[in-house]
C-alpha cells in the first residue's frame, strides 16, 4: 500500500506539491501480519523515501502526511570521525638512544638499529592482549590504544654506571639492574597521544646474562625490552604469584609470536636459579664424598711374624 500511495503521489498531475496534515487520530500502529515488514513514506522537500517502520494510515485521502527524522550533519559527521578512529592504528613513535659513556662498538650500533623496527613490532603484539579477561592482575589504566593518534616510547642503552644512578633515584635501591621501566601515562588525562614512557637497558648487565644464558646479546636485549613493555602495559610480576604466572605468559607469548627467544625474563632468571642451585647441589655432594673419602683409615704397613701371626699397623 506505502509504495502504491508513493507512486500515485509522484505521477498523478492531480497532486498537490503541499499537503495539509491530517488529524493525529488516523494514524495507527499496527503489528505486522505474517512477520512481515510494512513500510511506511516520508516526504522531504526534495523527493520522497520509504522505510520499514510499521506506521499505516486508515485514511483514505492521499493527503496524508508523514514525519521525517534526518540525521544531524554535526551528530553524522561524529559518528564518521569515530568509525575512523576505530579503523585507524596510532602512529608508533619509538626513539632508540645510545648513552654518552657506552663504548662506540659497532656491535651496539647495530643493535641500536635493529630494535628500531623490533620495538613498535613487540608493541603492535603487546597490544592485542589489552582486552584480553584472563589477564585478572594486569592493570587496566591502559585498554583501548586505538583511541590515540600517537603513542611515544623512548629506549636508552648505557652502561652499568647509569642504571645504577637511575636504579637509585627512581626506586630507591643503590644496586645494578639490567632493565628498568618508568612510564609516563597519567590516567584519565584525555589527550590524543599517548606517553607510554621510557626503557632503560644496561648493555653490561645484558651481555654478561646473555653468556650465562647461552644465547647472543641482541637475544638478551630482546627479552629486556619485551620485559620492560609489559611493565608500561600494567603488568608486574612483583605483586603476587598469580601476577607472575600471568607475566610470564605474556613475556612468552609476545617472544614466540615474533619469533624470538620463546622464554621471558622471568623464566630464564628462574631456570638460572635453578641451575647454580643444581651446581651447588653437586659441588656440596661432591665435597662431602671426597670429605668420606679422606676419613677413611689408611694402611701404614703389615707385619708379619715368623709363625704366620699377620699383624696390621694403622
Amino acid at each position: 500500500m506505502a509504495r502504491l500511495l508513493l507512486r500515485s503521489l509522484l505521477f498523478s498531475p492531480r497532486t498537490p506539491l503541499h499537503f495539509r496534515p491530517t488529524p493525529a487520530s488516523s494514524l495507527q500502529f499496527t503489528p505486522s501480519p505474517l512477520a512481515l515488514i510494512p513500510w511506511s513514506c516520508s516526504l522531504s522537500s526534495s523527493r520522497p523515501s520509504c522505510s520499514p517502520r510499521g506506521l499505516t494510515s486508515s485514511s483514505s485521502s492521499p493527503r496524508a502526511s508523514y514525519t521525517t527524522r534526518p540525521i544531524l550533519p554535526r551528530r553524522r559527521a561524529a559518528l564518521r570521525r569515530k568509525q575512523e578512529r576505530r579503523m585507524r592504528q596510532p602512529e608508533l613513535d619509538v626513539s632508540i638512544c645510545i648513552e654518552e659513556e657506552l663504548p662506540d662498538h659497532p656491535q651496539i650500533q647495530s643493535i641500536a638499529e635493529t630494535l628500531r623496527k623490533d620495538v613498535p613490532d613487540a608493541m603492535k603484539v603487546a597490544f592485542e592482549s589489552l582486552k584480553d579477561p584472563k589477564y585478572q592482575t594486569r592493570d587496566k589504566s591502559i585498554k583501548n590504544v586505538n583511541k590515540f593518534q600517537k603513542i611515544e616510547l623512548s629506549l636508552l642503552l648505557c652502561d652499568d654506571a647509569f642504571i645504577r644512578k637511575l636504579n637509585k633515584e627512581w626506586r630507591d635501591e643503590d644496586n645494578v639492574t639490567d632493565v628498568l621501566s618508568m612510564s609516563q601515562h597519567i590516567p584519565g588525562l584525555d589527550i590524543p597521544i599517548l606517553l607510554l614512557g621510557d626503557l632503560v637497558i644496561s648493555v653490561e648487565t645484558a651481555a654478561r646474562q646473555a653468556e650465562e644464558r647461552g644465547h647472543t646479546l641482541l637475544d638478551e636485549i630482546r627479552i629486556l625490552m619485551v620485559h620492560g613493555l609489559l611493565h608500561l602495559l600494567g603488568f608486574d610480576h612483583e605483586i603476587s604469584c598469580e601476577a607472575e604466572k600471568e607475566m610470564v605468559i605474556e613475556e612468552e607469548r609476545v617472544l614466540s609470536s615474533l619469533g624470538w627467544r620463546e622464554k621471558g625474563l622471568i623464566q630464564s632468571a628462574y631456570d638460572s636459579l635453578q641451575d647454580e642451585i643444581n651446581f651447588s647441589d653437586l659441588s656440596q655432594e661432591i665435597k662431602m664424598a671426597t670429605t668420606v673419602k679422606d676419613n677413611k683409615p689408611k694402611l701404614s704397613h703389615i707385619l708379619f711374624h715368623i709363625d704366620g701371626e699377620k699383624k696390621i699397623n694403622y
